[in-house]
């Protein structure tokens, strides 16, 4: 019996086409064999693509703490950059005689991919680690003004939940030839 397609609308009925062989069964054995090893190495080559088709996730967490003495501005500074930070983490004061490789172990404790480290020294400076654990870079700055959120009287709460930008002053880097 052959297949019929209808067709709408009271026409003919018209008879259905029979579906083409493959070229690869329209070969013989021994050629289909040589274009399966050719697939094969078609597949070795081919880039993968993504493992998870869903929604992109950020898997980047950004360890945010300090050592002790440090004097309340400097700590409302991290609890403002925690807020700014949807992505971020706490974590309890490092001792000073502790050495700074403590920090990769404590990122990867807390499964974190960067940190962001508070030095104070005597009180007086304050210093800012940027690194990015356990083998990237690391970057040491001098803070020498904080200017918290509160301080800057933002209205609303545009800020918060996005990313951080970074910016500088151009007053501070002025150089003298």
């Amino acid at each position: 019996m052959a297949a019929t397609k209808r067709k709408r609308r009271g026409g003919f009925a018209v008879q259905a086409k029979k579906p083409k062989r493959n070229e690869i069964d329209a070969e013989p054995p021994a050629k289909r064999h040589a274009t399966a090893e050719e697939v094969e190495e078609e597949e070795r080559d081919r880039i993968p693509g993504p493992v998870c088709k869903g929604k992109w996730k950020n898997k980047e967490r950004i360890l945010i703490f300090s050592s002790r003495g440090i004097n309340f501005r400097t700590r409302h500074l991290m609890q403002d950059l925690r807020m700014l930070m949807p992505h971020s983490k706490a974590d309890t004061k490092m001792d000073r005689k502790d050495k700074l490789f403590v920090i990769n172990e404590v990122c990867e404790m807390k499964n974190c991919n960067k940190c962001i480290y508070f030095e104070a020294k005597k009180k007086q400076d304050l210093y800012m680690w940027l690194s990015n654990s356990p083998h990237g870079p690391s970057a040491k700055f001098l803070v020498q003004n904080i200017h918290t959120l509160a301080e800057l009287k933002m209205t609303g709460n545009c800020l918060k939940g996005s990313r951080p930008l970074l910016s500088f002053d151009p007053v501070s880097f002025s150089f003298s030839v």
